[in-house]
């Protein structure tokens, strides 16, 4: 799903690009998959708070679920991958600006009103 990005949901996309949780999800998801539960575990974020992250960064098309495993116990769990990149905010005479590159190449830029 290629992010759609507007007026709505821009503060949404500054507040997950600036959230501690949300960055850290997004960098450990850059380069390879993983799940909701190996990401609260290793990077420390309560197992409620990383699946509401995950849920938010999904549907603002920051990150996208990329399959599935079955862990020993039998259940099928969500593969996440990050397609943010990176992420630059800039104010310039007094205006607020986004920029964000995706990991196939694609870039926004955006006003911030």
């Amino acid at each position: 799903m290629i992010p759609i990005l507007n007026k709505d949901n821009m503060w949404d996309v500054l507040h997950h690009i600036t959230d501690p949780y949300s960055v850290r999800i997004l960098r450990a998801t850059l380069h390879r998959p993983l799940d909701a539960i190996t990401l609260s575990n290793t990077l420390g974020i309560p197992i409620a708070v990383c699946y509401r992250r995950l849920r938010e960064l999904e549907r603002l098309g920051l990150i996208e679920a990329v399959g599935r495993k079955l862990t020993q116990k039998g259940k099928w769990i969500t593969l996440y991958k990050a397609k943010l990149k990176n992420a630059t905010v800039i104010m310039k005479e007094g205006k607020l600006y986004l920029h964000l590159s995706f990991r196939w190449g694609q870039e926004e830029d955006l006003e911030i009103e």
